[in-house]
């Protein structure tokens, strides 16, 4: 055995022998990688294996795998999707194995639920890396998504996103993970989350005057929006005059529709039409559709062309008013968006232009700590508070859509906004107007169940304790609120809990004692019913279950019991029995006594007197 392990040694030391022979390759000790040294000398051989050597630690064969930055964007919108990268190294002399990411969010590193993996498997993202060398360094680029349910934080405040690098070690025989972990903030704002396109301008050339009847229209496009938008095709059609089938505008081009391919966000774009002018039309108007991949339904748009009619002189002031106007969605919540439809009619027979129209959004104070601060109930998204219109035909109506975001701490009431509009006349003469709208805002209400604690088992006829722990977390106090008990449940109509008024911030707890009366199990609801800010009844249903076993018979407990034997009297009981007996004998013996002495002196007197 001992020769054995001589050839062994002999046989290692020859083979590391004939390494050292091999030309243009160094071994390093540090990591077992081969350093390429060519026709290097011996102080750039030296060189070479320390420049390898740098910033490594001597792991073994186990990796030390460290995120050394993560580049986020500062600033992301809701319902899009963004992109990091994160560079990763690894420190140590053994490669990772399967590199891959796990996110979570907050300190306390809750599960995701405001924001999502792209194409990865919930919050895990798989690198699809098979090993990280020593000494190595690559960079990911993880697709995350804001999810469209996320709010917007007050000013100044972020979500924290956790980011945790795992691998296994060159075995992957078992369980064991290296991990490495980093965290990075993201201000998450409001913005339109789909591609929405406004037409800003229409300009033409050659201008038209009087006898012009073709020009070319450039239709000036942006899109407002952050997101982009693929594919982009627009078509233009006039509308027909009466039912002759005889348009007011025509479009000479070979087709009337028209590729702009993509279009970024924010991004402004050009479109050209030529048209063809019909002396006889009633009315500048013509329909532009837009359309791109993913879109639900194609985006319409009526535009009136700025474009001179053959008009009248005579008539009445032109005169606009909002016809009607409509709020979607119906309910309005604070926090959310809302879009105001206004209904713009010139009753008069003659056109105006340069409609201006204003929003006097309305804003609101509170107090809170001895400190007042005031906020705009609605402000206008990508935009201001003035929008425009070029002309609105005679007896038309012009349709506006404004969308605006809601403040999240704004009261539950409806809110009156003024609405300003100035135009001009034909002859240039300006006018305003003004009319009211409504807009109702409501808050959400909302109750969170702390706790519900509910006996797993019980008996027949035996008590089963019930509990619950709520408080209300909304922004709206709340009404008519009552805690009772549904289902197949005994004593369920002694067990309701009315609190009636519950206010926002107030906790409550409800607790009720059941007696079951049959066994297997019981089911049941602890139900929560109040009326809500906006006058509707709100129901919340905690299921619960309870295992039932039959009644416990509780004369087989008790044992009966033998009779005590009585123990023996001892002297004291005897002489306490027969205490009276022994009083009258003593009496009767001290009497005898006496009487014995009595007679004896009486005696002894008699013999002296004879004597």
């Amino acid at each position: 055995m001992k020769h054995g392990n001589k050839l062994i040694a002999f046989l290692l030391i020859t083979l590391l022998c004939m390494m050292s022979f091999l030309p243009g390759a160094v071994w390093a000790s540090t990591n077992n990688q081969p350093v390429d040294v060519g026709e290097l000398t011996d102080e750039e051989i030296a060189e070479k294996i320390d420049a390898q050597r740098e910033n490594l630690i001597d792991t073994g064969l186990d990796p030390l795998l460290t995120i050394q930055d993560i580049e986020a964007p500062d600033k992301v919108a809701v319902g899009q999707e963004f992109e990091i990268q994160v560079t990763v190294k690894n420190m140590g002399t053994g490669p990772a194995m399967y590199p891959e990411f796990r996110f979570t969010e907050d300190k306390e590193r809750k599960a995701l639920s405001n924001f999502s993996v792209v194409g990865g498997n919930g919050d895990t993202y798989d690198t699809m890396v098979t090993e990280v060398k020593g000494g190595e360094t690559k960079i990911f680029a993880i697709a995350l998504k804001v999810n469209e349910n996320t709010r917007e934080l007050p000013a100044g405040s972020k979500y924290r996103i956790n980011c945790t690098l795992a691998c296994s070690n060159w075995t992957a025989m078992d369980d064991k993970r290296y991990t490495t972990a980093t965290s990075f903030e993201l201000e998450v704002s409001y913005a339109l989350s789909e591609p929405n396109f406004v037409v800003e301008n229409v300009t033409f050339n050659p201008a038209v005057t009087d006898g012009v009847t073709e020009t070319t229209a450039t239709i000036h496009l942006k899109n407002i929006s952050d997101a982009k938008a693929n594919n982009v095709v627009t078509t233009l059609s006039g509308t027909e005059i009466g039912s002759t089938g005889n348009k007011n505008i025509s479009v000479r081009d070979l087709t009337n529709t028209k590729q702009l391919y993509t279009v970024n966000g924010q991004q402004k774009v050009t479109v050209d039409y030529q048209l063809s002018l019909n002396k006889d039309r009633k009315n500048n108007e013509m329909l532009f559709t837009l359309t791109y991949d993913g879109q639900e339904k194609p985006q319409e748009v009526l535009l009136n062309l700025p474009l001179p009619l053959n008009e009248s002189v005579n008539g009445r002031e032109p005169k606009v008013i909002i016809k009607q106007y409509k709020v979607n969605p119906t309910k309005v919540l604070a926090g959310n968006n809302v879009t105001l439809s206004l209904y713009i009619e010139n009753t008069n027979s003659l056109p105006v232009n340069n409609v201006s129209i204003q929003l006097d959004v309305p804003t609101e104070t509170s107090s809170t700590g001895g400190s007042v601060s005031g906020g705009t109930v609605f402000s206008p998204v990508n935009s201001s508070n003035t929008f425009y219109l070029d002309r609105i035909e005679g007896k038309e109506v012009a349709v506006k859509n404004i969308n605006m975001y809601v403040d999240p701490n704004a009261s539950a009431k409806t809110y009156i906004v003024p609405v300003n509009i100035s135009y001009e006349g034909t002859d240039g003469t300006k006018y305003t107007a003004g009319d009211n709208v409504n807009i109702p805002v409501g808050q959400e209400s909302k109750v969170d169940i702390i706790s519900t604690n509910v006996q797993a088992s019980g008996n027949v006829g035996e008590p089963l304790s019930i509990a619950m722990e709520f408080v209300n977390i909304g922004k709206v106090n709340l009404t008519n609120f009552k805690v009772s008990l549904e289902g197949d449940i005994p004593g369920k109509g002694e067990n309701v809990y009315y609190i009636g008024n519950f206010n926002v911030g107030d906790s409550d707890e409800y607790s009720a004692m059941i007696y079951p009366e049959v066994e297997g199990t019981l089911s049941g609801n602890i139900r929560i019913s109040y009326i809500d800010g906006d006058n509707q009844e709100v129901i919340i249903d905690e299921p619960f279950t309870s295992e039932i076993g039959p009644a416990i018979d509780y004369s087989a407990m008790m044992e009966p019991t033998m009779p005590m034997p009585e123990p023996e009297p001892t002297f004291a009981d005897k002489l306490k029995s027969n205490l009276l007996t022994i009083i009258i004998g003593i009496v009767a013996i001290a009497e005898g006594a006496v009487l014995f002495k009595s007679k004896r002196k009486a005696k002894a007197e008699e013999e002296l007197i004879d004597g």
